[in-house]
């Protein structure tokens, strides 16, 4: 199997639907889950290939529904989604996993851990976004603004979402709007989005979210602003669960990070207070590889 077949696999469904998946590092490894911020896709976990070989670890990278190569699932909530990776770790005959969630990736991360924690040998939540109760203060506004639209004017939310997909279709213009943000970030973040191979990286990956068109990313994007349907202090506390996060992080404020950690009964966490919301899991990748290995 070529290298792009691993970057671009999918599996069928019980219910019919596709599920894509990539999978990156030592594929003899031990297994991580690996759920993708937002917006982005399966395609985000390239960041960590080459480290994840490495450390001998296996990395399979998800699409959640309507995103990069997996099939749109109307109606769908974050409870829904440990079904797809128990159906997915049978279909790689996978008995007991890792999981690990970056920023808008982590509810899917506490969602399996409070689900399917029989099946799981620990839980990863670096840069993780909170409940949609948490305070959004040290935030910056255009996420505020973003989540605001999606819980209160959907019309609005919908109209930046297509204008966001339009420029990562534009791949010059993209370029230049990335390069524009990349002042309004702190330090650490600044440098590695100056990093050529990491924004083209981060480009591909948040491009591949839009692959099907809006119906995804919308439906993600509301699934934010709404209660999770499950309390993170319910999640097992057989179960251990890593949270690392920096306190410069200005996509999702440290607060929420502190606040989770203390929700999550078996939690053990690190702040660290010269990094950001990216720099947290590239600077740190080892540490972080080697934790959830360590069971």
């Amino acid at each position: 199997m070529s290298d792009l077949n691993k970057e671009s696999q999918q599996v069928k469904l019980n219910d019919g639907r596709k599920l894509g998946y990539a999978e990156f590092g030592d594929l003899n490894g031990k297994p991580i889950f690996y759920f993708h911020g937002y917006v982005g896709s399966r395609l985000e976990a390239k960041l960590l290939a080459t480290k994840a070989k490495e450390h001998g670890v296996r990395i399979i990278s998800v699409d959640r529904p309507g995103i990069g190569l997996s099939d749109f699932q109307s109606n769908r909530t974050i409870l829904d989604w440990p079904s797809d990776i128990l159906e997915l770790a049978d279909h790689l005959n996978i008995k007991k996993f890792i999981v690990a969630g970056i920023s808008g990736g982590a509810p899917y991360a506490s969602v399996c851990a409070y689900k399917i924690p029989e099946r799981l040998i620990c839980c990863g939540i670096i840069a993780g976004a909170g409940p949609t109760d948490m305070s959004t203060k040290g935030m910056k506004s255009s996420n505020r603004m973003l989540f605001f639209f999606a819980r209160r004017i959907p019309f609005l939310f919908k109209m930046i979402m297509r204008n966001q997909m339009k420029a990562f279709n534009n791949p010059e213009k993209i370029q230049k709007e990335m390069e524009k943000s990349i002042k309004s970030l702190p330090e650490p973040d600044q440098k590695l989005m100056k990093n050529p191979d990491f924004l083209s990286i981060m480009i591909e990956e948040a491009n591949e979210a839009f692959g099907q068109g809006l119906d995804g990313p919308i439906h993600e994007g509301k699934l934010f602003v709404k209660p999770w349907g499950f309390n993170l202090k319910d999640i097992s506390p057989k179960l251990p669960v890593h949270l690392w996060h920096g306190e410069l992080d200005i996509n999702v404020p440290v607060s929420i990070g502190q606040k989770v950690s203390k929700l999550i009964p078996n939690c053990t966490a690190k702040f660290y207070p010269n990094e950001a919301h990216f720099s947290v899991a590239m600077n740190n990748i080892d540490e972080i590889l080697e934790t959830l290995t360590s069971y």
